[in-house]
């Protein structure tokens, strides 16, 4: 795989962007500490209010009861895609300092169905505070800081979006990590192989190449599903279980298996959701409720139906039989376990 190449310029061009770094980084760092000493930011506030049900004020804990949690949270932690087989599979490697600082290398491999593949690295910097009890009094509500983050696909290495606010439920379960529903193993192997060489160095690069808007392994994904489903038969993709399994294999890891972490303090939630679905003229999916329904959503199954809108599935319409023309079914979201 090929990287974005860095070309040494003049002495006070290195000393101009070693000054920017440091600066990037002390931000950082004082961010982390006022956040530290106080509350949740007034964003963040206003993203956990954005849905109230089932749910209920969030209390901050005491400094001392945050300071013993990070250190529990700390160590060596790898969450990898179960099934070796899968079309969309994940290696996520995550260093957790004691003191709450996050290094995080998540490497994506993508197969599609006309055999075309794709390998995305996403590398980032940040920390995490515990901040308070979730709603089950089992997990911890912390807030989490993206500082910096990249990602390497094909030829390019792009900076992604800097100084990023989410919250984590995070919880110790035996000797596994949970981290919004995601379960990291500890690592026993060599911590200088931990994570593959030279990714974490990129994160001190001053990368000139901005990611595209809302760059997302989701936002890949469709749209090489999109490009290959353009190219065929509609006959041979547009019923409904070839529909559902394009979703399960695709969106289903790509999106619902992420949409956690970008969620801030979700509701109890069902093992999976129903959802009725057809399609449009241009072969994407329509989620086919009332307009009146569609507003009692909350906002996690509003984020989903949205998302799910923006995906194409099935060829255009002069491309299909009358019968799909008029598809109606029902979509099982799974949603992974708690």
């Amino acid at each position: 795989m090929k990287h974005s190449v860095y070309k040494r310029g003049s002495s006070k061009a290195s000393f101009v962007q070693a000054v920017l770094l440091i600066a990037i980084l002390v931000i950082g760092f004082l961010g982390y500490q006022v956040l530290k000493k106080g509350g949740l930011s007034a964003g963040l506030n206003a993203f956990v209010n954005m849905d109230v049900q089932n749910m209920r004020p969030l209390q901050a804990m005491a400094d001392e009861k945050k300071v013993a949690l990070q250190k529990t949270f700390g160590g060596f932690w790898v969450n990898e895609t179960a099934d070796s087989t899968a079309r969309v599979r994940k290696y996520d490697c995550l260093e957790l300092k004691e003191n709450g600082i996050i290094w995080e290398v998540i490497h994506w491999n993508i197969r599609y169905p006309d055999g075309d593949s794709s390998s995305v690295y996403h590398v980032r910097y940040g920390y995490l505070n515990p901040y308070g009890l979730a709603a089950d009094d089992k997990d911890v509500v912390c807030e989490v800081r993206t500082i910096r983050q990249i990602y390497i696909y094909g030829n390019d290495t792009c900076f992604g979006a800097s100084q990023v606010d989410e919250l984590w439920q995070t919880r110790k379960e035996d000797s596994l990590l949970i981290m919004n529903r995601k379960r990291y193993q500890p690592y026993h192997g060599e911590l200088t192989v931990f994570f593959p060489e030279g990714m974490i160095d990129l994160i001190d690069k001053l990368i000139n190449n901005d990611c595209r808007h809302n760059f997302s392994v989701a936002t890949l994904i469709k749209e090489k599903l999109g490009e290959y489903i353009s190219t065929i038969s509609g006959e041979k993709t547009a019923d409904s279980t070839s529909i559902g399994e394009l979703l399960h294999t695709y969106f289903e890891p790509a999106f619902i298996e992420e949409v956690f972490a970008s969620i801030p303090y979700y509701p109890v939630l069902p093992d999976s959701i129903e959802v009725p679905i057809s399609l449009s003229g241009k072969g994407a999916v329509i989620v086919a409720l009332s307009k009146g329904k569609r507003a009692q959503a909350g906002h996690f199954e509003s984020r989903i139906f949205d998302e799910l809108e923006s995906w194409v599935i099935a060829p255009t319409m002069k491309d299909i039989s009358e019968t799909t023309r008029h598809l109606l079914m029902s979509y099982t979201i799974r949603l992974p376990a708690p």
